[in-house]
């Protein structure tokens, strides 16, 4: 289901929400959010964060009732783009959103969280990755350098604190017997307040649904890696690594092997660099990109085994990364640096969605003889990204919405010059995804090159066959 469906059915304009903060946030998150934060989540994330917390300052943190219409004035924005953000924040561990009711009208909760700090940031196997993806190697190097403190050896010195005994006198039981009294009246007068404590930021969570674990766990013996080697914080590093490097459970297994120490137990910091230097090694020393992510689970519109030629496509454009299908439909031939520079571009600049790209490299590869033309996918990127296309199905729609009223343009545009060119007309490449009524509309006809639209099924289908055969091995 898509977003744009999504954000009408979770949130409306006149629902209202209460706004606070989980702990105390100061000055020192403003400048961890903006520097290290908002490269991954874009300005737009970080402003609907900044407004949600000038709200709690301007309520001295406590709770405020407000309604999302409210929050769409104050940010000059639409519900949609809020919801958007607001996803995005609950992704990277800045938000929590509870639900709830108050006289059968849905109200909603926002806690904020505060940002992890610098050292937990950079020790995070996804955020420093994607992070050093985003501003590169400079900008990443003078962020960590920004937040790093000149280290200090206390080798030759000894600790001379004074405790706390030797410093403070103990109370007397009158004193005490007064204060537990006054402490009961303090609690019955304050029992609808809290009081602030520093909070343990939130980490970013995986649940990873592609990610096997069993299989994972079926294919270690125990008596190499003991079931209590997986801690609560081994598996959540295996799921993110497995997110992050794109790694199956069968190459994960030899990766945790590696990463075993002489006592058998599993190292997080061994794992990472293990699987990062796994990564680099497949991928000729390149770190993860934006075009290696497949089509988010949520935004895939096939639950089921697909019965029709359409659907099998569909299920192919969803579960496989747009790099890769520039390589499938190549014939196993790398992309070339330019041709994924541009789709990346759309991936970040317009947000489109994996599974949307992929229609896209394919329908402008049918469009201009299998060229890549920059300035032909920006533009359509834009247009797609202006609509909110977030699914495969809303992409294919549109491709077909746009081929036909080019087809009808282009024969206009013959009718006029009548015979005025008498040119040899020969059949352009049209699979049957493209058009809207593949039984009824005839072959297009343009002067191109020389492939039937038979050819191109026939391409259509080698690939599936090919991807699907891929899949099993």
């Amino acid at each position: 289901m898509s977003i744009e469906k999504q954000h009408w059915m979770d949130v409306l304009p006149a629902d209202p929400y209460t706004v606070l903060a989980a702990g105390y946030l100061h000055n020192f998150h403003r400048q961890v959010l903006t520097m290290l934060y908002q490269p991954i989540i874009g300005s737009q994330a970080l402003s609907l964060y900044m407004t949600l917390w000038s709200e709690c300052e301007q309520t001295d943190l406590n709770p405020n009732n407000l309604t999302h219409h409210s929050l769409m004035l104050g940010m000059r924005t639409n519900l949609k783009t809020i919801y958007e953000q607001r996803l995005m924040l609950e992704g990277i561990g800045l938000l929590k959103v509870y639900e709830g009711s108050e006289e059968g009208t849905k109200k909603l909760l926002y806690e904020l969280q505060s940002p992890l700090d610098p050292h937990s940031f950079f020790e995070d196997p996804i955020l420093n990755i994607f992070l050093f993806k985003t501003i590169g190697k400079t900008q990443y190097q003078r962020a960590k350098n920004f937040f790093s403190r000149q280290a200090f050896s206390k080798e030759g010195y000894r600790d001379i604190s004074s405790s706390f005994d030797s410093v403070f006198q103990t109370v007397t039981m009158e004193q005490l017997h007064e204060i537990q009294k006054n402490n009961e009246i303090t609690q019955s007068d304050t029992q609808n307040t809290r009081l602030l404590k520093e909070q343990q930021p939130l980490k970013i969570s995986v649940k990873m649904e592609e990610f096997d674990y069993d299989l994972f766990l079926d294919g270690l013996s125990d008596s190499f890696v003991p079931k209590r080697s997986f801690t609560a914080e081994v598996k959540e590093t295996i799921l993110k690594l497995a997110f992050l490097y794109g790694i199956n459970p069968i190459q994960m297994k030899t990766i945790v092997m590696r990463a075993l120490n002489d006592e058998n137990k599993i190292n997080t910091e061994s794992l990472r660099l293990e699987a990062r230097e796994w990564y680099q090694f497949q991928h000729h020393e390149a770190l993860p990109t934006i075009v290696e992510k497949v089509q988010p689970i949520q935004h895939r519109e096939l639950k089921a085994e697909p019965t029709t030629q359409e659907e099998k496509l569909i299920q192919c454009f969803e579960t496989i990364s747009p790099r890769q299908y520039l390589k499938e439909i190549s014939g196993g031939a790398e992309p070339s640096e330019a041709d994924l520079k541009i789709i990346e571009e759309i991936m970040i600049d317009q947000k489109l969605l994996p599974g949307v790209a992929n229609v896209l490299i394919d329908y402008v590869m049918i469009r201009l003889d299998k060229k890549l033309s920059r300035n032909y996918v920006i533009k359509i990127a834009s247009h797609w990204a202006r609509k909110g296309v977030t699914t495969v199905k809303q992409a294919m729609d549109l491709a077909r919405k746009e081929f036909e009223e080019t087809r009808q343009g282009t024969t206009v545009a013959k009718a006029r010059t009548g015979n005025r060119r008498n040119k040899a007309i020969r059949t352009e490449i049209v699979p049957d995804w493209l058009q809207p009524n593949a039984e009824s509309v005839a072959p297009i006809t343009a002067v191109t090159n020389d492939s039937s639209v038979d050819e191109e099924r026939k391409r259509l289908e080698k690939e599936l066959e090919m991807f699907k055969n891929k899949k099993k091995r």
